[in-house]
């Protein structure tokens, strides 16, 4: 197993529970790949540097909270959209998106979302700029290489019940990738601070040229069969930079798949601050609805969302963007990074930087750019890419089998398609 973020560990979990041995071999210190939690004295809850949110009720991690007893908050479905410095109530944003890609092509040429916002006469300006902070802040992906097909939702019926809804675990989304380890069992070797930098194959047999993260020995690994379940940039990267993955022979078959799908960009900020000032100062002062707040989106801000960790009464803003306005951060030192979000928080709820500076008690950020072994948020389909995320997950060989996020069609950059992705991957070793 070549990776320890959620889809290897739900492969090798599922590997030993059918009774068999899995060694995993993990680049960092630590498991949960894009799960990463902090605890950290002064917090109130963990803090949450990569995958926060459950999306829906999806089955693979529901079912994963309720065999492992894991509390659950359900989001309030609390959101407001400021537009000239005015709050608009917006609890069904996701339903005006969704109006606008039932517009979307489901058949045909497929095109990027730009090209498709362009023959959009009749959207109005200001549903248009919240739809591209949309795609680029929720899919992390550019208007100009996102695909449209992939976005579409033409023909769809209404939503299910709770298909909207918004879920975090309070305890750590840690506990998740912990839980899936322990299930393991004895079954499961764990390797951390291992980076894989070989993978040599022929038909029945692997063998992972690795070196310690510590102190460079290397050391390899012999099996029948091997899931390579890293991040799709890993697979992408450069030959012989930080993270990349050699494969001799090359997996040639590949090449249109990697082609087809893209790592977007994301920065994400979170904040701790002596009260809830929110509540009571700026922009929100005064409203009903201000001790509900979830969300906050704001259009043409360096960070236009914001969000609350409700339904916890605790100080804590995270910021996030996406896309284009992430990249042009993600240069810049973390300090800088959180300086550029504090700066934007202050201007969208009014209230000056001094008065933010002397609320503020801590920061923490991640740059995922920047991590060699993530090189980005998580994967998007670009223009012309709706078979790639099978296409990548093919085996090949009966030998190498592939998970992770990108391998899902259906769940892409979600914790819950890279848990049923290590599933799909197992199952293929165990019934070949």
């Amino acid at each position: 197993m070549i990776g320890a973020g959620a889809a290897g560990l739900a492969a090798a979990c599922a590997l030993a529970g059918a009774g068999a041995r899995a060694d995993i071999l993990e680049a960092r210190n630590r498991i949960g790949g894009r799960i990463f939690t902090l605890r950290r004295r002064g917090w109130p809850l963990p803090i949450e540097l990569g995958a926060e949110f459950v999306h829906g009720r999806p089955p693979e991690t529901f079912g994963i909270v309720e065999e492992a007893g894991l509390v659950v908050d359900r989001l309030p479905d609390a959101r407001a959209l400021v537009t000239r410095g005015r709050v608009d109530e917006s609890g069904d944003l996701f339903d005006r998106m969704a109006r606008i890609t039932a517009r979307m092509r489901r058949r045909g040429r497929d095109r990027s979302v730009a090209e498709f916002l362009a023959g959009q006469k009749r959207l109005d300006s200001e549903m248009r700029e919240y739809f591209k902070s949309y795609v680029e802040g929720y899919h992390a992906a550019p208007l100009d290489r996102a695909s449209e097909r992939a976005l579409s939702t033409a023909g769809d019926g209404p939503p299910e019940p709770g298909e909207n809804d918004q879920f975090r675990l309070p305890g750590g989304y840690d506990r998740l990738a912990a839980w899936l380890l322990g299930k393991g069992g004895e079954g499961v070797a764990l390797h951390l601070s291992r980076i894989v930098e070989g993978v040599d194959w022929k038909r029945g047999r692997v063998s992972v040229a690795t070196r310690s993260a510590r102190d460079g020995r290397p050391r390899r690994f012999e099996a029948e069969r091997a899931v390579v379940a890293v991040p799709l940039s890993a697979l992408k990267a450069p030959p012989g930079s930080p993270g990349a993955i050699r494969f001799s022979p090359e997996i040639t078959e590949k090449a249109r798949a990697l082609s087809k799908l893209e790592t977007g960009d994301a920065v994400k900020v979170v904040f701790l601050f002596r009260e809830r000032f929110w509540e009571e100062e700026g922009l929100l002062a005064g409203r009903e609805d201000r001790f509900e707040l979830n969300f906050l989106h704001v259009r043409e801000a360096p960070v236009p969302t914001w969000w609350t960790a409700a339904p916890a009464q605790v100080p804590i803003l995270t910021g996030w963007t996406g896309g284009p306005s992430a990249q042009k951060l993600l240069g810049e030192t973390d300090g800088t990074i959180a300086e550029v979000a504090l700066r934007s928080l202050g201007q969208v709820l009014r209230v000056t930087p001094g008065r933010l500076k002397d609320l503020l008690v801590d920061w923490h950020t991640h740059n995922w750019r920047k991590d060699p072994f993530s090189r980005g948020a998580y994967s998007f389909t670009a223009v012309g890419g709706l078979r790639s995320h099978r296409l990548l997950a093919r085996p090949v060989a009966n030998t190498l089998f592939f998970a992770g996020e990108a391998t899902n069609a259906d769940q892409n950059g979600t914790v819950a398609g890279a848990i049923a992705s290590g599933r799909r991957a197992a199952d293929e070793i165990l019934t070949r």
